[in-house]
């Protein structure tokens, strides 16, 4: 008896953990999305990546509104992936070396 109750409370406990929603995730891929789009509005960057990482993100934010957590967490991921190669492929293309600097604003 007492294991099937011990069993009752770990499942709950994990099925708890699920069904957070995913903070975390939306915090980090909102962040990667914010860098792609800054890296692309300064070097081009690459479009079709950051577009992919923004629709992800978007449904990743319509899951958490239906409270489906599993898949606002995969959708997220998946923004942060994309938002990354984005950032990536910008990097490769244009290099931080081969930037212009700005110059400075005179007071």
């Amino acid at each position: 008896m007492i294991n099937r109750i011990w069993m009752f409370v770990c499942l709950l406990a994990l099925l708890a953990c699920v069904m957070k929603p995913p903070v975390q995730e939306m915090a980090e891929a909102r962040s990667a999305v914010e860098m792609a789009q800054k890296m692309r509005a300064l070097k081009g960057g690459s479009q079709l990546y950051l577009k992919r990482a923004e629709a992800a993100l978007q449904q990743a934010s319509e899951a958490i509104r239906q409270k489906k957590y599993d898949k606002a967490r995969m959708q997220a991921l998946e923004a942060r992936r994309q938002a990354q190669k984005s950032a990536r492929m910008s990097q490769k293309t244009y290099p931080l070396e081969s930037a212009p600097i700005p110059s400075p604003i005179p007071e």
